[in-house]
């Protein structure tokens, strides 16, 4: 057992789910980026196409406030957006980041996940209970919503700490947090195919492009703060 003081640690980690439903428009793959607090056991989780810098640092936001803060460290994996895996070195592109959350880095060395245990349960939790019975034509935001129901439901579960009873929320509510900060301004680069009715879906919309585009290779590319998508072909132009 490896103690954690309140507030002191987050650990994160990637969970590869198959089959998403077919109208994400995802392919064979869907992620998900779990992040938890060691102290008291609150997990949150956010669903992701990819596992790209630009959508860890999307979901290292929604997930920090979804937790409710920022503790003074994250905890990885050898993950490699995050680090060189061979050597451990922090990635430059990453290291904006951990200081935009103003946050120290922790990487496990090679073979010891067991170093983020709480994080490890989560996923299993996932994997187990939720990824199975999710519906089938379930939509994006019905499947977040889903998983965020079960993340506050499984705040009720119940602990001893110093001799009395509590619970996982409990704990949560205590632990000393940073308020997160204006998201940091990555960008997510999705490619998508260009129907035949010249639409793109991107997160449960619909966006439409002149027609010359059917049935083209397109990138949509959306800056994390901003309430815009910009959609480049091929050739590159906006």
């Amino acid at each position: 057992m490896i103690e954690h003081p309140p507030g002191a640690e987050s650990q994160w980690d990637w969970v590869e789910l198959p089959n998403p439903p077919a109208s994400w428009g995802w392919g064979a793959t869907a992620y998900v980026l779990v992040g938890a607090l060691p102290y008291s056991s609150r997990w949150r989780a956010w669903l992701a196409e990819r596992t790209d810098t630009g959508h860890l640092v999307e979901g290292l936001d929604q997930v920090v406030r979804r937790l409710g803060g920022v503790s003074a460290r994250w905890r990885f994996d050898r993950m490699s957006t995050v680090c060189h895996p061979a050597s451990g070195r922090l990635r430059v592109a990453f290291a904006p980041v951990a200081m935009h959350y103003g946050v120290g880095v922790d990487l496990c060395p090679p073979g010891h996940g067991w170093r983020k245990g709480v994080v490890e349960k989560a996923i299993h939790v996932i994997t187990q209970r939720w990824w199975r019975t999710l519906a089938d034509d379930a939509t994006l935001a019905g499947a977040q919503a889903s998983l965020d129901r079960v993340c506050v439901k499984l705040d009720g579960r119940r602990r001893m700490r110093d001799g009395r009873p509590t619970t996982v929320g409990v704990l949560a509510e205590s632990e000393p947090l940073r308020p997160a900060p204006a998201p940091f301004a990555a960008t997510v680069d999705v490619a998508r195919k260009v129907s035949t009715q010249a639409l793109i879906s991107f997160r449960g919309n619909s966006y439409s492009v002149p027609p010359g585009h059917a049935s083209q290779q397109v990138i949509l590319r959306h800056q994390l703060g901003s309430s815009t998508v910009d959609i480049v072909s091929g050739r590159g132009v906006l």
